[in-house]
């Protein structure tokens, strides 16, 4: 009886309070830690007449002649600066100088590393 108490009540209350207040004494318990050579998926707003087929939240612009919509790149982080901002570098080789904090930035997850393998840039 205790060992079903633990399993299916005890455990899932206790993981769900960790995932819910991911703090620890004041101090975040999963930092998204980028280091250089790490994918990353940064969500960049674009204007265009024609969305492409990767387009996320396409919305007409006000004369409709274009179209507003977001959509993801598939950057990999080159350097992380004493400051705490990133250095990304895209597919084509530019660079882009990054916050840490950026809402539209985060780490590729594991589907997309695999999925999109071929859109992350080749570290030199």
């Amino acid at each position: 009886m205790l060992a079903l108490f633990f399993g299916f009540v005890a455990l899932p209350a206790t993981i769900g309070l960790v995932f819910a207040r991911p703090q620890l004494f004041g101090r975040p318990l999963f930092h998204a830690r980028f280091r250089p050579g790490a994918p990353i998926v940064y969500r960049m707003q674009e204007t265009s007449s024609c969305p492409s087929p990767d387009a996320i939240d396409v919305y007409p612009s006000e004369h409709g002649e274009s179209y507003d919509y977001l959509a993801n790149k598939y950057w990999r982080v080159e350097e992380v600066l004493e400051d705490g901002s990133i250095v990304a570098l895209t597919p084509l080789m530019e660079h882009h100088y990054l916050r840490r904090n950026d809402p539209n930035l985060r780490k590729a997850n594991l589907i997309e590393r695999l999925r999109y393998a071929n859109r992350f840039p080749h570290p030199a």
